[in-house]
């Protein structure tokens, strides 16, 4: 798994890839902790290089959320293939961020 980081301004673009299991999570959560002391007001994750994710992955994402919505900062998801975008329904994630299929 691979995490692309690209700043402009305030504005953070995450393109991550390849399969999110239990040890690429731990890998995520780091790469996401250093997207969290950027401070920014806009985060958007690209997931069409996932062709899939565990529940620990699910879980960093969530955690990262919560850490952005608390400094008050926007997150969406983009380029989910469907049927993480279903896994992610399921647990009603689209009521907390956008998210969007390919």
């Amino acid at each position: 798994m691979e995490v692309l980081t690209k700043q402009k301004g305030t504005e953070v673009s995450l393109k991550v890839s390849g399969a999110v299991d239990t040890e690429a999570a731990e890998r995520l959560r780091a790469e996401l902790a250093k997207v969290v002391k950027l401070s920014p007001t806009s985060v958007v994750m690209d997931l069409s290089g996932v062709p899939s994710i565990g529940s620990s992955g699910i879980g960093k994402i969530l955690a990262f959320y919560k850490e952005l919505n608390k400094n008050k900062a926007s997150f969406e998801i983009k380029g989910i293939h469907e049927n993480l975008y279903n896994i992610f329904k399921s647990i009603k994630l689209e009521k907390l961020f956008p998210i969007s299929m390919k």
